[in-house]
């Protein structure tokens, strides 16, 4: 997904977009993990996220989505410096996507 102009600009569309590319395989291990054991899919699910949604390359719009989550100053900063951080908070909102069409408590 390198074409800029279908980068997704807010968490949802990037949740959204992200889902319907996933297997239903990956969707039951995310769904089945820990919210504090999400930090495992970094090097594959988080990677494909900075990737295809230009977090490395330029999407500062969602970058800023993804800071606009925090209220601390410092956090806003880190996030809009490290695409890997925003990309966690996509995961995050997948997981927890996941778990409400499931009915499982977050």
């Amino acid at each position: 997904m390198t074409d800029i102009s279908i980068w997704p600009k807010t968490i949802n569309e990037a949740v959204e977009l992200m889902i319907d590319t996933m297997s239903e395989v990956d969707k039951s291990e995310v769904l089945n993990t820990k919210k504090e054991d999400l930090s495992r899919f970094h090097y594959t699910l988080g990677m494909l996220i900075c990737g295809w949604f230009g977090l490395y390359n330029g999407n500062n719009t969602l970058l800023e989505a993804c800071a606009n989550t925090r209220k601390k100053e410092i956090e806003r900063l880190l996030i809009l410096n490290d695409p890997e951080e925003a990309s966690m908070i996509i995961m995050e909102e997948i997981w927890k996507k996941l778990r409400a069409g499931m009915k499982v408590p977050v």
